[in-house]
């Protein structure tokens, strides 16, 4: 008994010295520690079963009574779609995107409540065998949740849509990404939100580094000479080959003046 209460005295000092050196380095430490992944349990089955109920009604004229229609929901096909992402990314997209028009009907994206996105999403774990938990799904959990193999998580698939983290540097004639995060999937080529961006001034510096492609796409008012050095939030498609990891841009936002 003992010795557990002296284990968890260090765990909280640890913590605790972490936090008086470096705050974001403490709020990472915390986010780690909430994360979880599908296969934790993260829906319930009552929740599910009202899910099966509002996808047959709203979703399976196009996806399938079995989920198997277009855009495949389920097994390989779903999984590699949506693997690496957060629970949140899958939600933002149904939400914003389904229903979509069928014969006879007009569009209806975000047409339906919250609470029944959510158990449509319910229902498409289960239906990925993800197991069931005893705390329904809510969107303010969805963030650390992380849609993984059973195996554990993956590099990024090359050619997905990412956000990475990192310094603008100017190399010869070319612009690079360097000291940047591993890159993470996003469901949006947009500028990123506020959220993403808060996220993003959390990330300490990496070890990774890409060219940069198709700023131009960026925009006509957006100079690379006037970010020279600044800590960049950058989304684009990305191509991993050897010596030339690059990403094609479609927004950067700066997070901070100059680099760590």
């Amino acid at each position: 008994m003992h010795h557990r209460h002296a284990i968890f005295t260090l765990v909280v000092l640890s913590i605790c010295a972490i936090w008086m050196i470096d705050p974001s380095a403490a709020a990472q430490t915390t986010a780690q520690a909430q994360r979880q992944t599908v296969w934790n349990g993260v829906y319930t089955e009552a929740q599910a079963e009202r899910g099966s109920i509002a996808y047959l009604a709203n979703c399976a004229p196009c996806h399938g009574a079995e989920l198997e229609g277009v855009a495949n929901l389920k097994g390989e096909d779903f999984m590699e779609r949506w693997r690496e992402f957060d629970a949140r990314g899958l939600y933002d997209w149904i939400s914003k995107s389904m229903p979509r028009q069928r014969r006879g009907s007009a569009n209806r994206p975000g047409s339906l409540d919250e609470i029944t996105y959510l158990d449509i999403i319910a229902h498409i774990f289960r239906g990925n065998d993800f197991p069931p938990g005893s705390r329904e799904l809510a969107v303010s959990l969805m963030k650390n949740i992380r849609i993984e193999r059973r195996g554990g998580p993956a590099p990024v698939p090359d050619g997905a849509l990412v956000q990475t983290v990192g310094c603008m540097t100017k190399r010869n004639a070319s612009w690079m990404l360097t000291n940047a995060t591993e890159p993470a999937r996003t469901a949006s080529s947009e500028k990123s939100t506020e959220e993403e961006l808060k996220d993003a001034a959390a990330k300490s510096p990496g070890s990774l580094q890409f060219s940069l492609t198709n700023l131009g796409y960026v925009g006509a008012d957006f100079d690379p000479n006037a970010h020279a050095g600044a800590k960049m939030q950058t989304k684009g498609l990305l191509t991993r080959q050897p010596g030339n990891n690059r990403i094609s841009v479609t927004s950067m936002e700066t997070i901070a003046p100059t680099c760590p």
